[in-house]
């Protein structure tokens, strides 16, 4: 997961854990670290966005952190939470993208990349 970059919400059903009904969240920025995580960690392909989902809900309630697991969200996650788990994702990319623009524009470049590619357009070596 990247950062501190979350939104927070309510689902509306909720996860039944330890007999009480817990419905506030709290979702991260999932990255492709954690996509490649969830499949080293064997989950099937038809799984993968729930384990991500696992892994970048930083509360669910007062569901302990170590019990946010792909487990117990296939296990007691509805459809309805699900869907609203996807919006509030979107919602996360949205913050960041949100977080990048209003940066200040200095006008230099962050990376070297403009010079990279004019150096490899001269380059001899055959392109690939």
């Amino acid at each position: 997961m990247s950062g501190n970059i979350t939104c927070t919400g309510s689902l509306p059903v909720g996860i039944l854990f330890d007999g009480k009904l817990h419905q506030d969240v709290e979702l991260g920025l999932a990255t492709v670290g954690d996509e490649i995580a969830v499949i080293e960690d064997g989950v099937s392909d038809a799984g993968v966005p729930i384990a991500v989902l696992a892994r970048t809900l930083t509360k669910i309630g007062d569901i302990p952190a170590e019990s946010i697991t792909y487990q117990l969200l296939c296990d007691n996650l509805v459809s309805e939470d699900y869907a609203y788990l996807r919006t509030l994702r979107d919602e996360v990319k949205k913050k960041l993208k949100s977080m990048s623009s209003a940066l200040p524009n200095t006008g230099t470049q962050s990376s070297g990349s403009d010079d990279t590619a004019s150096e490899k357009s001269k380059s001899d070596a055959p392109a690939l």
